[in-house]
């Protein structure tokens, strides 16, 4: 639109000013802090009235100067109370003025603007058609911009068409003054408004938002008052941040007071997820208040009583997501001040260093922004790997007892180990926690990469992340599940691959990845880890891999069930995922978690045989017993997986193995895993194989398929697959087809699953019966 209209007399209008917000503000907010303060005044005049009656009591039952003393106390209270009634009333008619100029502002800059927009589409369509009319009459010379209006027709019979344009312009013009008048308007509502805020001459107004009534200035109403209109100042931030500042230092130093801790809750509930406000806010506590604070709270929770207890967490979660909030808003200069300053005082005194494991204990609601995160992250890794072991601090510390409502339950995070809580939150950042392990700057698309990865090598290989001492690997559990990806060849991929051929390594030096050291909440984060690779595990790690005990190559190029080119895949050895799939497996969470995912990628590994030739049969149905048998194995002892080698019993029927049912374990004498997958195994088979002979399910009677309705075993299971594939021609097909008889093959497979199920077995007295 061009910026100017111009009229023929030489009038030019700016355009350029219907690109201001005069109708800017919510209405209602305001209209809800005149009910508040309307309610407030009301509460002030009842005890005004009780007091002055209360006093009046006393005097008439006393007698002498003291009566009378009684009398004018109770006197200058009730005015006290009658003079916060007033200022409230003030403040409420004030703000009640300004809602309503401000909807008669709004309600005349949407008149403004769609007059405008009208004007200017009749102004577009009279210049045409005067355009048309002119071309008719012979002439020329017609202006392009619809705001040009010729002095003169042109032609003659131009004429009624000019006047129809200049009539629209003229409107259009109307319209922009109207608008202009509505920018003055609001210029001075919202300047008599504030001077009129500054004009209240009582000081004790209630502060909305802040739960209590607490005695605060004006300039704190006036910055509230602006913030709910949605016009909030950077001078008003400032003025709500000192009054943030000067509250925590009264919670800080007086934690008995239950009005300044209310406040401080009420004022977080009400402007914790409006991001500048909490970054002026937080700007100003800085992150030593923050631990302070935060371990003050702690430190209440023990012996304080349920309603003490709940106030307080309210307190702390209130904060927590409050400071989430703010660190959306930071630069990584200003994310790096803030945590260092967290740091420097977590370095101070014993116990507050839970103060930064409660601050980032819940990324699923009040996550920390990803250069928060990163560099608190720096500055743990430096702190640790220079002083050569764990800084934390134990269980019943400040940040954990907030974090348990006072119950110092470890069935939590364990917000008492800072760091575990901090890598926890740098997983739900998937590239930003790649580059930190690795470091940024590395040419993924090189074949002869070779990483050196001390923070890989210490925290998955050295530190301790035992129950008790820390979460049972849960932390560092959902950092390595949280840089998966799946199955490409990405130069992310390379990066991901390199990462878990590292911590691979690393995990299986670590002498407290036990499995009775492993929580449910860790062994699930495993599981994950290991689901997503299972595509690349199946061929390097548990069937074949490195044979040295040192890393060879960061990651080897593999062909995949399902995909139609080789993927970057870790390059480890059997020796090394075994340690890690007997901690995923050591808890149901896990368990569970295994299962998920092999009988995703059975489906995978199926689909691919039928649909397009991209796996073998044969290849296919050893990666099944390969991943059927890392599972089994790692999720039994040693004494009921040699159980079920001495007793080949057959199963009574399918419909039992069907179910997940984690308390039949030791009762299975076939494992749970491959029950379940010969089960869905056989189910896929059939569906898949109607498919491929009759592009639908298969008419009855049209032929008799060879897949029976259960398998008591899994070597029945295996011979009825290889005989299914070779009635359809698929088994021949595959170049280097076994030519053996199915039974063979089939023995040949369940002893593939059994030397799986052996390797599983090497650390059989660490695994936990399922129970």
């Amino acid at each position: 639109m061009p910026r100017f209209v111009r009229l023929t007399q030489g009038v030019r209008v700016d355009l350029g000013v219907l690109e201001r917000s005069p109708e800017a503000g919510d209405v209602e907010a305001v209209d809800g802090l005149v009910a508040g303060y309307a309610a407030r005044a009301e509460r002030f005049g009842v005890r005004a009235v009780a007091v002055r009656a209360a006093g009046a009591g006393l005097a008439a039952a006393s007698a002498g100067d003291w009566a009378s003393a009684l009398g004018e106390r109770s006197v200058r209270l009730a005015a006290g109370f009658d003079d916060a009634a007033g200022g409230c009333r003030q403040v409420a008619a004030v703000l009640a003025g300004y809602g309503a100029a401000l909807r008669g502002v709004q309600r005349r800059v949407r008149v403004a603007r769609h007059g405008v927009a009208t004007a200017r589409s009749r102004a577009v369509a009279a210049r045409e058609r005067y355009a048309a009319a002119v071309v008719a009459g012979g002439g020329a010379g017609v202006p392009w911009s619809w705001t040009d209006v010729p002095a003169f027709p042109v032609v003659v019979g131009a004429a009624a068409e000019l006047a129809a344009w200049r009539e629209a312009v003229g409107d259009a013009v109307a319209g922009v003054r109207a608008f202009e008048g509505c920018c003055e308007e609001r210029e001075s509502l919202d300047r008599d408004t504030a001077a009129r805020l500054a004009g209240v001459e009582v000081m004790a107004a209630y502060a909305p938002g802040t739960g209590v009534d607490a005695v605060v200035d004006v300039p704190l109403v006036q910055a509230l008052a602006a913030a709910g209109s949605g016009r909030v100042t950077a001078a008003q931030r400032r003025v709500m941040a000192e009054w943030f500042v000067g509250t925590t230092e009264q919670v800080s130093n007086h934690p008995g007071d239950a009005q300044a801790l209310a406040a401080l809750s009420g004022f977080l509930d009400a402007w914790g997820d409006d991001a500048e406000v909490m970054a002026a806010v937080f700007g100003a506590v800085g992150g030593a208040r923050v631990v302070r604070l935060v371990t003050m709270l702690g430190e209440q929770m023990v012996g304080g009583g349920a309603d003490r207890d709940q106030a307080l967490a309210a307190a702390g979660r209130g904060l927590r997501s409050g400071l989430a909030s703010a660190s959306s808003t930071w630069s990584r200069s200003a994310a790096a001040a803030f945590a260092a300053d967290m740091v420097r005082a977590a370095s101070s005194a014993n116990g507050t260093l839970s103060a930064i494991g409660f601050v980032f204990a819940d990324p699923q609601d009040a996550r920390m922004s990803e250069a928060f995160t990163v560099a608190m992250a720096d500055l743990l890794d430096a702190i640790e790997r220079g002083n050569g072991g764990p800084w934390r601090d134990g269980p019943g510390s400040p940040g954990h007892a907030l974090d348990t409502d006072g119950l110092l339950s470890l069935d939590g995070g364990g917000a008492y180990d800072a760091a575990a809580r901090v890598f926890e939150t740098l997983g739900a950042y998937p590239q930003a926690a790649r580059d930190w392990l690795t470091g940024e700057g590395v040419d993924w698309s090189s074949s002869q990469v070779r990483l050196t990865t001390p923070r890989i090598a210490y925290w998955f290989g050295q530190r301790d992340w035992s129950l008790g001492a820390s979460d049972g690997f849960a932390g560092i559990g959902a950092l390595w599940a949280g840089v998966q990806l799946p199955a490409a060849d990405t130069l992310e991929n390379r990066q991901t691959a390199a990462i878990n051929t590292h911590v691979f390594h690393a995990l299986a030096h670590n002498e407290s990845l036990l499995p009775t050291e492993v929580s449910s909440a860790g062994a699930s984060q495993f599981a994950s880890a290991l689901s997503h690779q299972l595509a690349g595990l199946v061929e390097i790690g548990l069937k074949s891999g490195a044979s040295t005990g040192e890393i060879a190559d960061p990651w080897r190029m593999t062909q995949v069930a399902g995909l139609g080119q080789e993927t970057p895949t870790a390059y480890v050895s059997r020796t090394w995922v075994v340690p890690v799939l007997n901690a995923a497996a050591s808890d149901l969470s896990g368990r569970l978690e295994l299962q998920t995912g092999v009988l995703a990628y059975q489906e995978r590994t199926l689909e691919a045989v039928v649909e397009g030739g991209a796996v073998s049969p044969g290849a296919a149905l050893n990666a099944l017993a390969t991943a059927w048998g890392a599972v089994d194995g790692a999720s039994v002892s040693a004494a009921e997986v040699d159980r079920y080698l001495r007793d080949q019993q057959m199963r009574a029927g399918v419909e039992a193995g069907r179910k997940l049912v984690d308390t039949g374990v030791a009762l299975s004498h076939i494992r749970p895993m491959a029950s379940v997958g010969v089960d869905l195994g056989l189910d896929l088979m059939q569906r898949y194989v109607e498919s491929q002979v009759t592009g639908g399910p298969l008419p009855a009677g049209t032929a008799e398929s060879l897949v029976p309705d259960g398998a008591a075993s899994l070597n029945e299971f295996f011979e009825v697959s290889v005989l299914e594939y070779r009635r359809l021609g698929l088994w021949d097909q595959a170049g280097g087809a076994d030519t053996s008889d199915a039974s063979t093959i089939a023995d040949n497979l369940v002893g593939d699953y059994e030397d799986v199920v052996d390797a599983m077995r090497a650390r059989g007295t660490d695994h936990v019966r399922g129970s």
